[in-house]
């Protein structure tokens, strides 16, 4: 039967479906396209791949350690490094661990502590002249501890006290080091590719 010869009211049925599944793709779409330009995603994903405003991505994970003991951050230690390594860096290899990045971060499990610790660390600059010294900023549970300006290609020995405002009753310490002068490895790169250090050792202990 030709569509001119279909009453009026099931033209008016027709006309009005099709205006309802229109209206429903519509909404749909505009729901699709909200939650694409603001996704309900976790404070560490957004920051990381949306704002950008890091180029560490958070790892849910807690080292163990014992006070005392140095971890090497070469290929030697590889296994207990790892356990410790949050973000922001590369594989180990002979000479240490390279930064990613902009920031990377330890984090490990401590004991009760009724004394103040000492960190102990050999780091050496990644450098590319015209970029000959690299400047480290350390904090320790989000307080600044230390800063260290690196140069040459040879490990350094960095020792600070960790403040005591940084271990309160903590169980756990986060230490966050910032790089202020990486060097990406082309110039077109991310920063999330810069290179700022290779970590040789680290070490706690109580004072």
């Amino acid at each position: 039967m030709p569509w001119s010869d279909v009453p009026d009211p099931y033209r008016r049925a027709a006309w009005l479906g099709g205006y309802a599944l229109a209206a429903v793709l519509a909404g749909s779409e505009i729901v699709i396209l909200a939650l694409a330009l603001n996704p309900d995603v976790n404070t560490d994903y957004r920051a990381y791949y949306i704002d950008r405003t890091t180029t560490c991505l958070n790892r849910d994970a807690v080292g163990s350690y014992t006070l005392g003991q140095a971890v090497s951050f070469r290929n030697d230690g590889a296994k207990q490094a790892a356990s410790i390594k949050v973000c922001g860096w590369s594989g180990p290899v002979a000479d240490g661990t390279h930064s990613v990045g902009e920031t990377s971060r330890l984090r490990l499990k401590i004991p009760p502590l009724r004394d103040s610790l000492t960190a102990t660390l050999q780091m050496a600059a990644v450098i590319r002249p015209p970029q000959i010294t690299q400047r480290v900023v350390i904090s320790v549970n989000g307080v600044r501890a230390h800063a260290v300006t690196l140069s040459g290609k040879e490990p350094r020995t960095v020792s600070f006290v960790i403040p005591p405002a940084a271990l309160g009753k903590a169980d756990t310490l986060e230490i966050a080091f910032d790089y202020l002068d990486g060097i990406p490895p082309t110039p077109a790169a991310s920063s999330i590719y810069k290179r700022s250090i290779k970590l040789v050792s680290f070490r706690l202990d109580v004072i």
